[in-house]
């Protein structure tokens, strides 16, 4: 009776331990999800958005932990400007000068840490 109660006992410890340090991680709706960004310079900043194609999120317990995800860089979009000068600073990111998203399309975002 002994051995079984220290077996039980040392059962649920390696249940518990297993469980609060077991990672699971959770799909992005990239469909509804974006990366807002602001970009500076000497004389302003311009400020847009990029669509996600996928992405999860990491927890270790319930603890955010890091995260996964792919950029759709051909969706860049400023959203401080309209017309001509949208288009002209849309066209510059894309460009071979800041992503050259002709050539690299998605981007890879990794989080392997997270602190407070």
């Amino acid at each position: 009776m002994k051995n079984t109660i220290k077996s039980i006992f040392l059962a649920a410890v390696t249940v518990l331990t297993f469980s609060a340090n077991a990672q699971t991680s959770k799909k992005v709706n990239a469909t509804k999800s974006n990366i807002h960004w602001v970009g500076k310079k000497v004389t302003g900043q311009h400020e847009g958005t990029i669509s996600l194609q996928e992405g999860e999120l990491i927890f270790k317990g319930s603890k955010l932990a890091g995260g996964n995800f792919t950029v759709d860089m051909t969706s860049i979009n400023t959203t401080d400007l309209d017309g001509e000068w949208k288009d002209k600073l849309d066209g510059h990111l894309k460009s071979d000068d800041f992503f050259g998203v002709e050539k690299f399309k998605t981007a890879t975002l990794k989080f392997k840490k997270i602190a407070a």
